[in-house]
């Protein structure tokens, strides 16, 4: 006999299939209970292998890969966390990649810190209302405390930083607003320091500019188009000009080397058309 629909029994099984392609492959006892399944059908997923165990009440499904997404999902659920710094920043779509270990913040009364299977870097931390939302059904900073987060532990973090402001991803005020809600927050020293660079005196906005004008990676979200420049400053060579890629960081960090470069490469082309 046919039917238009699904059998009434299988209609948990659809809803955790459903919750499982949205979720990517994980799924918590609450959230299994939530959709129909038994105390004794999640028990019989779990012996017969299908939900592989990640923590406590927080289950992978075999037939998903315990990719980066699927692991901010378990540190997540398993910690009752907030996602933060370069994985809020990953989440919300501003790194290309995910950078190493789960960073996350969990409430002070959590007595370990220690989730095995999952790499994770997990601080005792409670965050302002105002820097708090829910992407994806995953807890998360906002993008300006994300950010500020990110740029605090990566390596290129000015360059991370200043790219997000002239991108118009976040202001300069929203930044500082951020900085100072969770003033004294261990770990944003740094970004507070980045960040007075980045926004400092409007002698940078033509550091700004010659970056620009020129060419760097630091100013390019992907390879690509670090690769479209790199072939307009070939051209440009081949036109009899002289390319002097810098970086954001250069001008900073090195700006007396960087500013001695571009003179030695003056005086010398001088010398080349006297």
């Amino acid at each position: 006999m046919f039917t238009n629909g699904p059998d009434r029994a299988d209609l948990p099984a659809i809803a955790v299939a459903h919750h499982l392609a949205e979720h990517d492959g994980i799924v918590t006892t609450e959230q299994a209970l939530a959709c129909g399944f038994t105390a004794d059908r999640i028990r019989a997923k779990r012996r017969s292998g299908l939900w592989v165990p990640q923590s406590r009440g927080v289950f992978l499904s075999l037939e998903h890969p315990l990719h980066d997404a699927a692991r901010i999902r378990t540190i997540a659920a398993a910690k009752n966390a907030v996602i933060d710094r370069t994985s809020a920043a990953w989440w919300h779509g501003l790194l290309r990649e995910h950078p190493g270990a789960v960073t996350a913040s969990v409430p002070r009364t959590t007595n370990t810190l220690e989730l095995a299977g999952v790499p994770a870097d997990l601080r005792r931390r409670t965050y302002p209302g105002e820097d708090l939302m829910t992407v994806r059904g995953v807890p998360v900073t906002g993008p300006a405390l994300s950010i500020l987060g990110a740029a605090s532990m990566l390596d290129n973090g000015l360059d991370f930083l200043d790219r997000m402001i002239q991108k118009e991803v976040v202001t300069v005020p929203e930044l500082t607003d951020a900085l100072d809600r969770n003033r004294g927050s261990g770990g944003l020293g740094t970004a507070r320091k980045l960040l007075k660079i980045a926004a400092g005196a409007s002698e940078f906005e033509a550091e700004r500019l010659f970056v620009r004008l020129i060419h760097g990676f630091a100013f390019h979200r992907y390879e690509d188009r670090w690769n479209r420049d790199l072939h307009k400053a070939n051209v440009a060579a081949g036109a009899g000009y002289l390319p002097l890629p810098y970086s954001w960081q250069n001008l900073n960090a090195e700006r007396e080397e960087s500013m001695t470069q571009v003179a030695r490469a003056v005086a010398s082309r001088r010398a080349e058309l006297s």
